[in-house]
């Protein structure tokens, strides 16, 4: 008997070939579709019995169309006949538990609710979960305040209680490792970095060969593969954090945090409402706007932009000695300064002069928010209308024919640096055997003193896998813009400057004088 193949081109004939998980079926001499026995019976069970009898005594071509609408009604009738008994089965427990719950609560209305008892921490094993003192001044708060919803006339917060709960709150089930890993995930740059663990530096263990290796076999040993990557030194920097809280100018902020989302001070002790909404956004502020990109290492500074080399500053010292094997594009255009039209030309140069070896890698450039805004631009304006083609993807962050896509990265703000580099190059180093975030915690008045050590760096493992656009006369450290104001050559936000004659001419009226 003739076989024919065919492609499933209608609705009803599709779900069969789906439900096999074939491309083609087969049919038989007169037209209908050909299964075997063992096929037949696994729609039987899928789809039910009355689904089969429509597919078997369908032709394929003449009346598949007709009987998609008694196909689909076969179908569902048979799932809903066997989804009953069971669903029925549910609806009977989930009303017994609801009676259940009825009494449960009729109970606890019927019954007052005794005082909340004082209770000790005392010594807790580490693994355990942490309980509140509820003895506490500023716990004894938060019970009256969820229940009346009303401040105490006189709030306090004990400093003494704040640093011993502090403590004891860090030492239960790893929280001080927990909050040290939190910490790495607390600036956006974090999720492009490939972590690696590292006491003071770290190099990669093996260098790329840039030469191919295979070769036709001889008997003999003869190792091929000549020049190589000479691989960077990636610096780990040991950085402090000595942050004073005054827990009474907190204690406000933290009972309405926990009164809006419904939280007790053992799901969120001030302790770590202080650590988690305080302390890491502030630090993680730091690394992001200052130490990640534009950081420049000035030995014995205490300030923010000299703890570490960021990016920014590492490409910018690599151009000038040219001895790390970085790629650095040739342009007079600096981005910043840039048209939409002429960053998006450049851009568009840059991923098509990458190295060949890397062309076929997908690689993220990484660019400012600045200059992604005027890529887009350039790319609607060049390409929105009238392009005589059909893009699906139009306006997507990849660049046209290439595996390269942006990536904005927050600490390159304000920078006209461009880089791009495989993923697993792009190296963020922590501590090998992380120390204890908090170091020490001290009452000193009304201030509780939280002592923080931490280590941090970032760079590249091969210099000739990174592909920059840095302009000559960018200084990275000058960029920092730790303020939240507006330029103001573009923005009223202070008033002019009073000069010496405007000063002296000026004249306020007394009540008789005439405006």
């Amino acid at each position: 008997m003739p076989i024919k193949k065919f492609l499933p081109n209608t609705q009803m004939f599709s779900i069969v070939s789906k439900f096999f998980n074939k491309e083609t079926l087969n049919t038989n001499e007169q037209g209908y579709l050909d299964i075997t026995a063992q096929e037949e019976t696994q729609l039987s069970e899928h789809f039910g019995q009355k689904f089969v009898d429509i597919v078997k005594k369908t032709k394929v071509n003449a009346e598949a169309s007709n009987n998609s609408q008694e196909l689909f009604n076969a179908a569902a009738d048979h799932i809903r006949e066997t989804a009953e008994g069971p669903l029925n089965t549910q609806i009977a427990a989930l009303e017994s538990e609801k009676t259940n719950l009825q009494a449960t609560i009729a109970t606890l209305v019927a019954t007052p609710e005794a005082e909340p008892l004082a209770e000790s921490v005392g010594t807790v094993a580490t693994g355990a979960a942490f309980k509140a003192n509820m003895s506490l001044a500023h716990n004894a708060e938060y019970n009256a305040f969820a229940q009346s919803g009303v401040m105490s006339s006189t709030p306090t917060i004990d400093v003494a209680d704040v640093s011993t709960e502090l403590g004891k709150y860090l030492s239960q089930g790893g929280n001080n490792l927990d909050v040290h890993t939190n910490l790495m995930q607390s600036f956006t740059t974090a999720s492009q970095l490939n972590w690696k663990r590292a006491t003071k530096e770290y190099v990669a263990l093996m260098a790329e060969a840039i030469t191919s290796v295979v070769q036709q076999f001889t008997k003999d040993w003869n190792p091929k593969g000549g020049a190589k990557f000479e691989p960077l030194v990636i610096p780990n920097y040991r950085h402090k954090v000595d942050y004073p809280i005054i827990p009474a100018e907190v204690g406000e902020d933290w009972l309405f945090y926990l009164y809006d989302e419904k939280l007790t001070p053992d799901q969120m002790p001030i302790t770590r409402f202080i650590i988690e909404k305080i302390l890491l956004p502030k630090i993680g502020s730091d690394i992001e706007n200052i130490m990640c990109g534009k950081a420049k290492f000035v030995k014995g500074s205490n300030e923010t932009k000299h703890t570490m080399n960021g990016i920014e500053t590492q490409l910018v010292e690599a151009k000038k000695s040219l001895t790390t094997g970085m790629n650095f594009y040739q342009t007079t255009v600096n981005l910043l300064t840039a048209t939409a039209a002429q960053t998006l030309e450049l851009l568009d140069k840059f991923v098509e002069d990458i190295a060949p070896l890397y062309q076929t890698q997908k690689m993220p450039v990484y660019i400012s928010r600045e200059v992604y805004r005027k890529y887009k631009k350039g790319y609607k304006d060049k390409w929105g209308t009238g392009s005589g083609t059909e893009k699906v993807t139009f306006g997507s962050d990849r660049i046209d024919f290439s595996n390269c896509y942006l990536q904005v990265l927050d600490c390159l703000y304000g920078s006209p640096v461009v880089f791009s580099t495989p993923p697993q190059n792009f190296i963020g180093l922590r501590h090998k055997n992380p120390p204890q975030f908090i170091s020490d915690i001290q009452k000193i008045n009304r201030e509780v003193r939280i002592f923080i050590e931490f280590w941090f760096g970032v760079g590249f493992l091969i210099g000739p896998a990174v592909f920059a656009i840095v302009p000559d006369d960018y200084d990275p450290s000058a960029a920092i813009n730790e303020t939240a104001e507006a330029d103001s050559s573009k923005w009223l936000n202070k008033p002019a400057p009073v000069t010496q004659s405007e000063g002296a001419n000026s004249k306020t009226p007394s009540n008789g004088d005439s405006m």
